[in-house]
This record gives C-alpha cells, sequence and structure tokens, in this order.
C-alpha cells in the first residue's frame, strides 16, 4: 500500500472518523472503501450510453422510392 497525504474539508473529515467508529474500522479503511465507491460510479456513468427515444409513427403514407408519389405528398 502506498502513503499519501490527503487535505479534507473538516466536515467530510468529521463525518469519515464517526462512520470509522461506528463501524469499528479505521480511516484508511473507510476512506479506501468510499474512494472505490465513488470512482466506479465515474465510471459507470462514463460507460453509460446516451439513447434517443423511439417512437411508434405507423405505417409510412408515401414510398419515398416512388419519386412521383414523393413530389405529390410534398405538394400537396
Amino acid at each position: 500500500m502506498k502513503r499519501t497525504t490527503l487535505i479534507l474539508e473538516e466536515g467530510c473529515m468529521q463525518a469519515v472518523r464517526e462512520l470509522a467508529l461506528r463501524e469499528g474500522r479505521s480511516i484508511s479503511e473507510i476512506v479506501n472503501e468510499l474512494l472505490a465507491e465513488g470512482l466506479q460510479k465515474r465510471r459507470s456513468k462514463a460507460t453509460a450510453r446516451f439513447e434517443l427515444p423511439r417512437f411508434r409513427m405507423g405505417a409510412p403514407r408515401v414510398d419515398i422510392a416512388d419519386r412521383d408519389a414523393l413530389e405529390s405528398a410534398i405538394e400537396s
């Protein structure tokens, strides 16, 4: 394991201390778990695909391959 120094806001640090005390675990264990969860959420958001909505529009009224029918539909 690597050691590092983090500068945390006092509110975050207090919440981590309370969680560690409540669960009987070390601050390092709690911080590692919270970081892993946060990173996993970010990864899953980054890989989530955006899908456009789909709508049922019924049967086509004009055969777009038929140039005359298409022109007639556009003019009316």
